[in-house]
């Protein structure tokens, strides 16, 4: 089954083909049991969807649906419930950074006190526990971090 004869197969089913592209398909069709079976599985598939009923409301469905909003419309303002799980989230989510804020604050003044009482010396590099007087732009150069360890 070539693929151009496979083309003309689908499109058949969806529009109108010129004459020389139905005696194509049709010459195909006669040689080919391949295209043949597909053209009875599209067939079969058609006829099974054009013969289901199409949904349908109700009889009613309308003025029902009218009826109710102007009931609910009428009883006032409806509590969101979405609105409120947000609301509850959002004053979760800010109790908990708040609390991860202030433990993080301890920690970081925990370090500091620390490395300053380990190295005896009040400065900058000592309370960051740095060894030596490193700027920042060297602490991202690979060469001058592996030169300290002395691997270079």
């Amino acid at each position: 089954m070539k693929r151009s004869e496979l083309d003309l197969l689908y499109r058949s089913l969806d529009t109108s083909l010129t004459p020389g592209e139905r005696s194509r398909l049709d010459a195909a069709l006669l040689r080919d049991q391949g295209l043949r079976e597909e053209y009875e599985r599209l067939m079969h598939l058609r006829g099974l969807v054009e013969g289901q009923e199409s949904p349908a409301f109700q009889a009613g469905f309308t003025d029902r649906v009218m009826e109710r909003l102007a009931t609910e419309s009428a009883a006032g303002p409806v509590s969101n419930s979405t609105a409120e799980a947000t609301h509850d989230f959002q004053t979760a989510l800010s109790l908990m950074f708040r609390r991860m804020a202030v433990a993080a604050s301890i920690a970081a003044m925990l370090l500091l006190t620390y490395n300053l009482a380990t190295t005896g010396n009040v400065s900058f590099t000592a309370s960051f526990g740095l060894t030596e007087e490193l700027y920042p732009e060297d602490l991202y150069d690979a060469r001058i971090a592996l030169e300290t360890e002395g691997a270079l």
